[in-house]
């Protein structure tokens, strides 16, 4: 899948972030900027909307301050919605938004609560500042509330319009980010200038380009009680082995680096690297000869592991 840019016009206005009381504004040297060049401007996917715009050739670079934005701060009516399930740090990323958003010198900040459902007419919007969210990072669950499915993309369009939203946060997962693309490309055949930010939330922290999604640490630190649990099992009976299934349906981020942080697992099965059960140089085998050697033995399965190998064998 490929990712992309879209301008809609060179960013003219002066950025306030940093000290707002008039400190340093924190650009420009202390941003590490990457970028990935491509040839043409069809392969990047950009378009230009204001006639003033002028293509610049990149597919992405690395989010951060910058000198000069795109919106001005003080017609900016921001919305922030959480989708789906619940994840350790949404909260947390909530405070954030509102924080930087605030440094930016934006005023008119609100919550949708409830997920997609929250654009409904009768659902009342929460406003946000800093002052709501200071300790919402405290708590578990979203300050906003969850929810699945929700109106369609045309009339949530509808409600952003009305209600003067021209920046949108989704914090969700798969699902919630093709709501998101919807929104957006509904706001582009509309022609309206409104921003969709789309903020990933998955702990297995599967998501290209991105250094670590929040969640992430949460539950390598919550695999390490399970694992250790399995350990002393293991360790405390006659040949034992303990297995620990941890979550990783495509990737094995989870399962490698609870395996590495605990220092107790023998084996870690990923999704990424194939192996064999059987044979001279099948898990088993090993199994068997840290049986021998150790007494006993730990393994650590992300779910999944083997998916290529055996998705024909039973």
């Amino acid at each position: 899948m490929h990712q992309f840019v879209r301008r809609i016009r060179p960013s003219n206005f002066s950025s306030s972030s940093g000290d707002p009381n008039g400190g340093p504004k924190y650009y420009g040297w202390s941003v590490k900027r990457a970028v990935i060049n491509y040839s043409s401007p069809t392969s990047a996917g950009a378009e230009c909307i204001d006639p003033d715009c002028t293509w610049v050739e990149q597919w992405v670079h690395r989010a951060g301050p910058r000198e000069k934005i795109y919106f001005k701060p003080e017609e900016v009516k921001a919305a922030i919605v959480t989708c789906g399930g619940l994840c350790p740090g949404l909260n947390d990323v909530i405070r954030h938004i509102v924080i930087t958003l605030e440094i930016y010198g934006v005023k008119k900040i609100v919550g949708i609560p409830y997920g997609y459902r929250g654009f409904s007419v009768e659902i009342v919007r929460e406003k946000l500042s800093r002052k709501v969210v200071q300790n919402v990072h405290l708590s578990g669950g979203s300050l906003l509330g969850v929810s699945r499915g929700g109106p369609s993309v045309s009339d949530i369009v509808d409600s952003m319009e009305e209600r003067g939203i021209n920046m949108l946060f989704v914090l969700g997962g798969n699902g919630t980010h093709a709501g998101a693309n919807a929104i957006h490309n509904e706001c582009r055949k509309r022609r309206l200038k409104l921003a969709v930010v789309g903020v990933p939330k998955t702990i297995d922290n599967d998501i290209l380009l991105m250094d670590k999604t929040f969640g992430f640490d949460t539950a390598v630190e919550a695999a390490q009680r399970a694992i250790n649990s399995a350990y002393i099992e293991a360790h405390s009976a006659y040949h034992g082995i303990g297995i620990v299934k941890l979550m990783g349906r495509s990737s094995g981020f989870i399962a490698m680096h609870a395996s590495l942080a605990s220092g107790q697992i023998d084996i870690c099965l990923v999704p990424e690297v194939p192996f064999n059960l059987h044979g001279p140089h099948g898990v088993l085998r090993h199994l068997k000869y840290l049986l021998e050697t150790k007494g006993s033995a730990v393994v650590c399965v992300a779910e999944g592991a083997g998916q290529v190998s055996y998705t024909n064998s039973f």
